[in-house]
Order: C-alpha cells, then structure tokens, then sequence
C-alpha cells in the first residue's frame, strides 16, 4: 500500500499515531530495534534451533514446526523469553511498555513473547482477529510483530485489513496448521483496504487485537523469514466467560485435522 507512514519511536510516543491506531488499529514503525540487533538474534536463533526443538519436541502448544522430507524448522515458538532472556529480554524494555501504554491509554503487562517463522512453501495465515484467540471483554490488547530481517507482504509477510479497533467479527475453526481460527463470514472482511508494509529488520508494526490480519502462502526460493512477537495486555483485561473452554476444543479439532 503507497502512502504507508512508518513512525519513529518517539513520534509514538508522543501521541502522533493514536488516530491512525485507533481507525486502522495498525502503525508501523521504523528502526524499532538496531539491524546489528536483529541480525544477532537471527543468528542465535539459526544456531539454536535444533537444541530447541531437542527440548520441546513434546510441547505440541509451545513449539509448532514446518517439516519437511529432509529437514525440521521452528513455525512457532512460545518461550524464547524463558530460554534466553538475557537477549530476548532486550525486547521487552521500558521504551516498548510506554508505547503499548500510550496507545492502549492504559497501564500494561506482557501476556506472550514468540517466535515465527515464514519458511518457503511454507502454510499461509488465514485472516484472523487476535481478540478470537484471548477472548477479552474489552479487547484492551496489542501486539509488537518484529521482522527480524526483510520481509515483504507479496512474499509471504504480514498483511492487514482497515479495521477499526472497536470492530470484532465472529470466528471459526480454520484448517491451518498453528492457526486454529480464521473469520467466519469472508464477505464481512471483502471491502476492508489493504494495509501493506514493507519491513527491513528492526522495523515494527503494532497491532490492535481487533486489527484483521492474514499472510498468503510463503513462494519458492524465498528467504527464511523469522519474526518476534510480543503481545500485551491492559491491566485490568478481563477474559469471557467460558472462552478457554471453546477456545481449547477448537485447538485441539485444528491438531486432529493436521495429525
């Protein structure tokens, strides 16, 4: 999409994006974290990766992997933080909490810290509210999505969809692997804009949990793309009754269809 604004932290900080947060639910900044930063990550994460999947082969909610015939990759892991939080600590610092409050107009806490991936020929990311997944009663919830390298929406990265952040659409089980929901009626979504940015590492978009988002199936011959991304939550964030209930018998329905 032309005419994207890619804020500096302290324009954030400052209150300049709040309007555009508020009616796209979706801001994108640049330089975020240094290159040198994500570049270091990348690394860690490439040199670690078969030690991780060795220790959580048997956590089939925390560590979700692309298999192929001659080869294992992570798609998504849920304890970077808990493995080494000497260096993915660095992503959480105080700068992070004051944007996600300045935003949210509410004090916050960190709810999850993950890695994805975006693997040639890999699965697509069915378009999707984040709210469906935490079943908040306010929705008071955003998410800090961080290419860790170059990454562009018609090769597979982030994508999103006009939405305001006080509209929730109804969801149901999606048949992709690591994403069990997906909006329910795709005509409710059909004439919502798209919002596409180009990422180089270190850039960030932050999303509303209302914010529509998708990501087409990875091409050929492209670049492993790696991603962290932290959620948080209002303090005073209350989930809906009987939400893990549903949300557990859809996970483990999406687990079933991908045996």
């Amino acid at each position: 999409m032309k005419n994207i604004k890619y804020y500096l932290k302290d324009e954030v900080l400052d209150g300049k994006a709040d309007l555009e947060f508020k009616e796209n639910s979706v801001i994108t900044i640049r330089n975020l974290f240094e290159e040198s930063f994500c570049e270091e990550v990348v690394d860690y994460i490439q040199i670690n990766e078969a030690k991780i999947i060795e220790q959580y082969k048997n956590d089939k909610k925390g560590l979700v992997l692309e298999e192929f015939e001659t080869d294992r990759q992570i798609k998504y892991f849920e304890y970077p933080f808990s493995y080494n939080r000497n260096l993915f600590g660095k992503f959480a610092n105080s700068k992070i909490y004051k944007i996600a409050e300045v935003l949210l107009r509410e004090e916050v806490y960190l709810f999850s810290m993950e890695i994805h991936s975006r693997i040639a020929l890999g699965t697509l990311i069915p378009p999707h509210q984040d709210n469906a997944y935490y079943g908040l009663e306010n929705g008071s919830a955003l998410t800090f999505y961080i290419p860790l390298n170059s990454q562009n929406p018609i090769d597979g990265g982030l994508r999103y969809l006009k939405n305001s952040i006080n509209k929730q659409f109804d969801h149901d089980l999606s048949s992709e692997k690591g994403f069990s929901l997906t909006i329910k009626d795709k005509e409710d979504i059909k004439l919502l804009k798209k919002i596409d940015p180009v990422y180089e590492p270190g850039y960030c978009s932050i999303h509303h949990s209302r914010s529509v988002h998708y990501a087409e199936k990875v091409p050929p011959k492209i670049d492993r793309g790696l991603v962290l991304r932290m959620s948080f939550f209002a303090i005073n964030s209350k989930q809906k009754n009987n939400h893990l209930e549903w949300y557990e018998r859809i996970v483990n329905k999406n687990r079933l269809q991908n045996i």
